[in-house]
């Protein structure tokens, strides 16, 4: 029985997630800026209302990006810890496609999905999956990016039809005219996560935590953020 426990605190959600033989049981809380303060005290409350330790886990996994700079950085340095002390390999989910498979669900056929976060500075991470129902499975039709807003539509492939649309960045104005009634009010969920983990760990695309990297996407906002504190 596989057992993996699973993390993300790329938004201003927390949430933590067991698999347990294809069995979820999820904690989701909104927990602006207070990440720090939650996360091991959820992880702790979910293993022990579970009965189990660290010891009797198979794995652990991390919304691994993008999202929140912050954010990412205290879910990996938990996980990290995490992994360190019981000697646990980790798997690291892109957030968007946790995002993704989250939507699968309220849908039914074959479906293409876009999932878009607010990152902020005039602009939204973004990618596109197209899900296969006979499959059970989500393809990768563009990878992880960001963009301002008004170039989402230059980059999306052609003849693309039915598009879903889930995440904060369709608050945006120039988004909404790309999909109908987007699920904005959606949060990247550890549920979805583990899920999609469970079958990185049976495919053996676990890690040794040394080699786990947050995927940030944007890799100037620092520059950014010193030109702005310069002027």
């Amino acid at each position: 029985m596989t057992t993996i426990l699973a993390l993300d605190t790329s938004s201003d959600a927390c949430s933590v997630a067991l698999w347990r033989d294809g069995q979820i049981t999820e904690k989701f809380e909104l927990a602006a800026q207070s990440h720090t303060q939650r996360a091991l005290p959820m992880i702790d409350e979910l293993l022990t209302e579970e009965a189990l330790s660290l010891s009797q886990l198979d794995a652990l996994a991390i919304g691994a990006g993008p999202g929140s700079f912050t954010g990412l950085r205290i879910g990996l340095g938990v996980i990290q810890g995490l992994a360190f002390a019981a000697d646990l390999p980790v798997v690291a989910v892109s957030t968007l496609e946790a995002m993704a498979w989250q939507q699968v669900s309220r849908n039914t056929g074959d479906i293409v999905l876009m999932p878009a976060l607010d990152a902020r500075m005039g602009e939204v991470y973004w990618a596109l999956y197209r899900y296969c129902q006979a499959s059970d499975s989500l393809e990768v039709l563009v990878e992880p990016s960001v963009c301002p807003p008004e170039r989402v539509g230059d980059a999306l492939p052609d003849g693309l039809s039915g598009l879903v649309g889930v995440g904060s960045g369709w608050a945006i104005e120039t988004m909404a005219a790309l999909a109908p009634e987007p699920q904005v009010d959606c949060y990247p969920r550890a549920g979805a996560l583990v899920a999609l983990a469970a079958r990185d760990f049976d495919a053996g695309r676990g890690q040794s935590v040394d080699h786990v990297q947050p995927n940030y996407v944007r890799d100037t906002v620092s520059w950014k953020k010193r030109e702005r504190i310069r002027q």
